[in-house]
């Protein structure tokens, strides 16, 4: 695959993975998709470039960079989808579950009472 095909397709991925991006709820941010997809085509260029010491004439099989980076590429947008298809779980603070501001409250008054252990053991020496 030549220079210019390459940087044609990792420009189309990129402008597909970024149209799609926009159905994405709130707490999923662009920058943290992107640097998903980039990270993972990352590694799967350096795998590609670790399977070169395996061969007598590594030159001649510099192909396995471009390969490996791709398949990360493709591994990498595949987990974008995926996250993105799914509905985040929701997140929520403790005033919110137990309908109390912590906020505002003072500490004498935060004190729980409680209940006394079911079992008890002592030891003496």
């Amino acid at each position: 695959m030549t220079p210019q095909k390459w940087t044609s397709v990792l420009l189309i991925s990129l402008f597909l993975f970024m149209s799609s991006t926009s159905m994405a709820q709130a707490n999923r941010s662009v920058k943290r998709n992107v640097a998903a997809v980039l990270f993972s085509t990352l590694g799967g260029a350096i795998l590609g470039l670790s399977t070169l010491s395996f061969y007598g004439e590594p030159q001649e099989h510099t192909g396995n960079i471009t390969t490996g980076a791709l398949v990360g590429l493709l591994g990498g947008v595949g987990y974008v989808i995926y996250d993105s298809s799914h509905p985040a779980a929701p997140q929520y603070e403790y005033s919110q579950n137990l309908g109390m501001d912590f906020k505002n409250r003072r500490a004498s008054e935060t004190f729980v009472a409680k209940a006394p252990p079911m079992i008890q053991y002592s030891f003496t020496f």
